[in-house]
């Protein structure tokens, strides 16, 4: 399922990259989700691709926002195992074959997804995720590393269809790291599947919308507020653990990305940083918030306050 707004070229190269695995649509549907694009003929798009009706094209009556129209993916979608592949990424050979391997091997495994590549706009490899087992299997202690930040991108992700149904929906209310909650809601409640290859990218560009986000300052404030969100679907004995490691994991997020913008004199961008890192202080226990205030955050407040701002 491809979710699209207003797609340009690259999702060309998302749509050849899973024609050239095709099995065929008795195993395989590809259908494209289009948020009523003002500009964009889709249709055109992908005429010369495949045969006609191959691939689907769903356009919505109206706009339904990011977390909307992957809901409607997943409304429309018919198969036992979900992908959503954004119109920018891409899946590479034996996508499909090896992660569907990890559902066959284990009934209770509601999620499975591989290592995956990030990618720039000419599609060269920028760096790669995290290996997290040298070899295909289930994941242990799985949910203690989901929920301290997020490890997983979406086209590097199948997940079963009732896994959804049962779960509920991607959250409307949160605007960037709605995925990442929804991977620890799944990782709270079913075991995961991880393959090492390689076998999908993530691209990361000028035009993308975790672009637009972080210019607009809204990645901190949506993280803080997927940790609270998910913090209900956690379990009683670690709940308050994990909950702690995670707004460390965002603080220190922060911090270092204040930094970064001091070292260019954005002193207004540093500060908007630091306003994060203390919100994630905030609902820290008293004693780990003092440690971390005195051995860190003062220090990038007194170079916030002795420049001026850019």
């Amino acid at each position: 399922m491809i979710p699209t707004y207003e797609p340009g070229p690259f999702l060309v190269d998302a749509l050849r990259g899973i024609l050239a695995q095709d099995p065929g649509r008795q195993v395989l549907q590809i259908a494209i989700v289009d948020d009523a694009s003002p500009t964009v003929d889709v249709a055109a798009l992908v005429a010369t691709l495949a045969p006609e009706g191959r691939i689907e094209i769903h356009r919505n009556l109206e706009n339904l926002g990011l977390a909307g129209n992957w809901n409607r993916g997943i409304e429309l979608a018919r198969g036992e195992f979900v992908h959503l592949l954004h119109q920018d990424d891409l899946v590479l050979p034996g996508f499909y074959a090896q992660l569907l391997q990890g559902f066959a091997a284990d009934p209770g495994v509601g999620m499975a997804f591989c290592r995956h590549a990030f990618v720039d706009e000419s599609g060269q490899w920028t760096r790669r995720s995290h290996r997290e087992r040298w070899r295909p299997g289930i994941l242990s202690r799985w949910l203690d590393r989901i929920s301290q930040r997020q490890r997983i991108q979406c086209p590097a992700a199948l997940v079963r269809r009732s896994v959804y149904e049962r779960l509920g929906g991607f959250r409307s209310d949160l605007a960037y790291a709605l995925d990442w909650e929804m991977w620890v809601r799944i990782a709270a409640a079913y075991a995961v599947w991880f393959e090492p290859q390689i076998l999908a990218c993530y691209r990361r560009h000028g035009g993308s919308e975790t672009t637009r986000l972080d210019r607009a300052g809204s990645i901190g404030t949506d993280t803080l507020r997927a940790i609270e969100i998910f913090s209900h679907h956690l379990p009683k004995q670690s709940c308050d653990r994990l909950r702690s490691h995670a707004y460390q994991r965002l603080i220190h997020v922060q911090l270092r990305n204040a930094r970064k913008l001091l070292a260019r004199r954005n002193v207004a961008g540093a500060r908007e940083q630091l306003e994060i890192a203390r919100s994630g202080l905030q609902r820290l226990p008293a004693g780990l918030a003092r440690v971390l205030r005195n051995c860190q955050l003062r220090r990038i407040e007194r170079r916030c306050t002795t420049r001026e701002p850019s």
